[in-house]
């Protein structure tokens, strides 16, 4: 079975809403073993919606739209699909009774007259049923071939009906076909690299075997298809396996893992605590830390000392050494790390100080220098890391947190 994922919505075109949509059906239609080829955004017109279901029908067998089935005027997605197969959509008076019942539960004395567009489907189509919503999908197949199904746009509902109805149908149909991955995360080399280290298995066909980045980490896909999900599972791990051996030194987690997570499951397991000193960062480590729940356990005092004289008055810095060396510096981090440590009582303390610019980069230390500071028990360790004057504010914030909890899964 071949899929093609139509979006509809204009706000989608002018990029008012992220198309979360299509991430999670064509993630969805993975795991299903459904190949995937095409997805298609499409405004709120009817000639324009003919245009793309055309085009989707002649490379696939089933068509999934979201968006577009609300009450309102432009909301055409039913309509058009109708008109395009030349069918009269029907109402279907219970859907209908339905409707205005969700309505009186809300307090309404009378359904607004907009919302009878809704209960209205091509006669041989099935509902999807919405339980959050008065926006029905349908599952139609057309021409006793191809299968057509809609959602709505609002991501809660699509998802609701697609648990509960859509993806327990498909896998009946595609049983004996089964996709599974893996993702194996990155972080501390770049993408070209990594896959230099492992560019024969990019020949691979089942497995297959995908690298793509994303700012501060690489990630590797490995996908098989077999007709169990215990065999794709053995022939994604041998070759999971294979790559890990190459690769160890820089791989941290895998799937939805964050390395913050990763991190925080360390330090609560070795029983540590940390206290974190941030100038450049402006607190961004304590935030990527602190999201994960449990985060008191660890977490004892942090501190976002942006001038010289919060380094001094806070973390007891020497004004001699911010006077001497700079507070972009390897002493000043030292000193930072030593300072965050004592004041938390923690086992660990760590600072990053540096230049994340746009402005304020010189010859000697330019936009994108960080150093990092890290006290463990009697021993301080500094880091320094150019990260790049052509790298935006935004990057080299974010670049450094990334260096820094990864220094700390290393060390701990």
């Amino acid at each position: 079975m071949r899929a093609e994922i139509i979006s509809i919505g204009t706000e989608l075109l002018l990029g008012q809403i992220v198309n979360t949509n299509a991430r999670f059906l064509a993630t969805e239609l993975q795991e299903l073993g459904i190949e995937s080829y095409f997805q298609t955004t499409v405004g709120d017109n009817p000639d324009r919606i003919h245009y793309v279901l055309n085009e989707a029908l002649r490379r696939s067998n089933l068509i999934i739209t979201t968006g577009g089935l609300g009450p309102t005027s432009d909301d055409l997605t039913h309509e058009a699909i109708a008109s395009f197969f030349k069918v009269k959509p029907v109402e279907d008076k219970k859907v209908l009774e339905e409707i205005k019942k969700r309505f009186a539960l809300r307090g309404y004395k009378k359904m607004p007259a907009m919302n009878k567009k809704q209960a209205y489907k091509p006669k041989e189509a099935k509902w999807i049923p919405n339980k959050f919503g008065t926006a029905n999908g349908i599952a139609w197949k057309v021409n006793n071939q191809q299968l057509i199904m809609t959602f709505p746009g609002v991501p809660k509902e699509m998802i609701q009906m697609w648990s509960d109805s859509a993806k327990p149908y498909l896998k009946k149909l595609v049983k004996g076909n089964i996709l599974h991955s893996r993702t194996l995360k990155y972080t501390g080399i770049g993408e070209s690299a990594l896959a230099e280290k492992i560019k024969k298995y990019f020949n691979l066909k089942n497995p297959t075997v995908a690298p793509y980045a994303s700012t501060g980490e690489v990630k590797i896909r490995v996908t098989a298809k077999a007709k169990t999900i215990k065999e794709a599972k053995r022939l994604v791990n041998k070759t999971a396996k294979e790559i890990l051996a190459k690769t160890k030194e820089y791989y941290f987690g895998e799937n939805e893992e964050k390395l913050e997570e990763i991190v925080a499951k360390n330090l609560i397991s070795r029983r540590n605590t940390i206290g974190i000193a941030e100038s450049c960062t402006g607190g961004l480590l304590s935030k990527r830390l602190t999201d994960i729940p449990g985060s008191s356990k660890y977490i004892k005092f942090n501190a976002v000392t942006y001038s010289n004289e919060a380094k001094n008055k806070i973390l007891n810095v020497p004004i001699e050494v911010l006077k001497k060396h700079g507070a972009v510096s390897e002493e000043t981090a030292k000193a930072m790390a030593i300072g965050i440590r004592n004041i938390a009582k923690t086992n660990i303390g760590l600072s990053i100080t540096g230049i994340a610019g746009p402005s304020s980069g010189t010859k000697e230390k330019p936009v994108g220098l960080v150093y990092f500071g890290l006290a463990k028990g009697n021993n301080v360790k500094v880091q320094k890391v150019l990260f790049g004057s052509n790298t935006t504010r935004e990057s080299i914030r974010f670049l450094a947190t990334q260096f820094a909890l990864n220094w700390l899964r290393k060390e701990i």
